[in-house]
């Protein structure tokens, strides 16, 4: 399983002291500090509002704010307001140590230092429970170590808030495989194809379980689905060996 990075980098030209701004749900008098943000390529409203105040259903009023329709996208490269109240400050700020916290995890975890980069990332959550990223770098760390019951904990507390997400589920599954529940491993696998058909990885895992399992009928047809969609991939001449063992036996 592979570690993701996240760079938290907030793009504040300068900070004010006061602003003027539209009246609305966000009002000038009720910030404690006004930042101007320069707006990213692609950037939304929605995104603004989940990277300073972590609620992206102040996407609107901050459009307000700004003089701009709800409906519309700033412009790149345009400055936008952003006022912080005092809890929103301390709520940045938090985020902010947890980012720098979790990019530390993972440059341990690079060098092989997995141990601490445990540490690292239970720290991020202690800071902020709510970091997805982390949890689901602490999960793959675990399973760096061998840790599989340890990862599938955190995998399953993910999949609760993340029901639909097959990154998540796909490293449940692998976790579950290595700690003997083949069942558990080939229905979330099953639940990784159902969401992603073309996920090969959990194409390829799921026709492992099947034939570990002994339902080789069932691992034949993960096996040619296989190599219907990857003939020339990295995995495919194991695939086809396995698919080539199957019949022989069949022949038998």
């Amino acid at each position: 399983m592979k570690l993701f990075r996240i760079v938290i980098t907030l793009s504040i030209l300068h900070i004010l002291v006061s602003c003027a701004g539209p009246r609305g749900g966000l009002r000038p008098q009720d910030a404690e500090r006004v930042v101007t943000h320069k707006v990213e390529p692609g950037e939304t409203w929605d995104a603004i509002a989940e990277e300073f105040y972590g609620d992206r259903g102040r996407a609107g009023e901050l459009a307000v704010y700004n003089g701009q329709d709800t409906q519309g996208t700033p412009e790149a490269g345009s400055g936008v307001r952003i006022p912080l109240s005092k809890n929103d400050l301390r709520s940045l700020r938090r985020k902010l140590d947890a980012a720098s916290e979790y990019n530390a995890g993972l440059d341990l975890a690079a060098k092989g230092n997995y141990a601490e980069a445990i540490e690292r990332f239970k720290h991020v959550l202690e800071i902020d429970p709510i970091f997805s990223d982390a949890s689901f770098n602490l999960a793959v760390t675990y399973q760096k170590l061998g840790l599989h019951r340890n990862a599938a904990a955190v995998l399953e507390d993910l999949m609760s808030r993340f029901p639909d997400n097959p990154g998540y589920l796909f490293a449940l599954g692998h976790s579950l495989y290595h700690i003997g529940d083949l069942g558990g491993a080939r229905e979330t696998f099953s639940d990784v194809l159902s969401i992603d058909p073309g996920h090969l990885k959990a194409l390829f895992s799921l026709a492992v379980v099947c034939e570990k399992m002994g339902r080789e009928d069932e691992a034949r047809r993960m096996w040619v689905e296989y190599l219907e969609l990857d003939p020339k991939g990295e995995w495919a001449v194991e695939a086809r060996s396995h698919l080539e063992s199957l019949l022989r036996s069949d022949r038998r």
